[in-house]
């Protein structure tokens, strides 16, 4: 069995933790989490980025303190921050966007000179976010416009979810949908393992000197990787002991919150 590295604190200057499979499941913390958090919090700045676009920055912090955590929302990154400032960048002002109803009230206050229900024609940019609610009519507006050659987006690679009555369909599934039907692949992913995610926490603190604690190995693993942050996996998500020990080469340091 693997066993729990501890954490060398001199070594580091900040944290940063995922959420969903990490530090709670669903509605419940994890075993640990919030007296990790706790202790965290009095020796180094902690920050939490979770690649689940089903919710807003607000949304996530208010549950983070439902749950105990007692955070600042300010240490609350999502890769709807990324998105945000690429829209603006690109200067699009028609987006069409698949995103739960809360996310996109809060796009729209973001964006507010931005149609994020565009007509076919008009649509610059697709995006898909992590949608619970979608319906199929969703996915046909999505096909349309990846067919007529609209930019294509995507908040985060992820394939599942973690929720407590088992892993549920998220983003990466309906990428490969949409590769399958429309050749289509996204041209850009705004959360984890893309590194400018981390940029907040990168332009404060050296990497090397950042430690990043995750459940999944192709999104949080391979974000320390490509930014050299230290790493601990946590087998409270998706991410399973015998996926570790299947690794090639070296495999990350595992960490015990509990």
């Amino acid at each position: 069995m693997p066993k729990s590295t501890p954490i060398d604190w001199d070594s580091l200057d900040a944290v940063v933790a995922d959420l969903d499979g990490t530090l709670y499941l669903g509605e419940a913390p994890l075993p640990g989490a919030v007296d990790f958090v706790t202790s965290c919090m009095a020796r180094k700045p902690i920050f939490f980025l979770s690649n689940n676009t089903s919710k807003t920055p607000d949304i996530t912090f208010e549950k983070l303190q439902r749950l105990g955590f007692l955070v600042r929302p300010e240490q609350v990154l999502s890769p709807l921050h990324g998105l945000v400032q690429a829209i603006k960048e690109h200067g699009f002002s028609n987006v069409w966007i698949m995103a739960n109803a809360p996310v996109l009230a809060w796009l729209h206050t973001n964006l507010p000179h931005c149609n994020l229900r565009p007509s076919r024609s008009e649509t610059q940019c697709v995006v898909i976010a992590y949608d619970d609610t979608f319906t199929y009519a969703d996915l046909c507006e999505v096909g349309w416009r990846l067919q007529d050659g609209a930019k294509y987006w995507i908040t985060h690679p992820d394939f599942v979810c973690p929720n407590p009555a088992g892993p549920v369909p998220d983003v990466g599934g309906l990428v490969e949908l949409f590769s399958i039907g429309f050749g289509r692949r996204p041209e850009r992913v705004f959360g984890k393992p893309n590194a400018e995610v981390l940029g907040p926490i990168l332009s404060q603190f050296h990497a090397s000197r950042v430690l990043f604690i995750g459940d999944r190995l192709y999104t949080d693993f391979e974000l320390a990787r490509r930014t050299q942050c230290q790493f601990r996996l946590v087998f409270s998500g998706e991410t399973t002991r015998e996926q570790w020990h299947a690794l090639p080469g070296e495999k990350p340091l595992v960490l015990d919150l509990g």
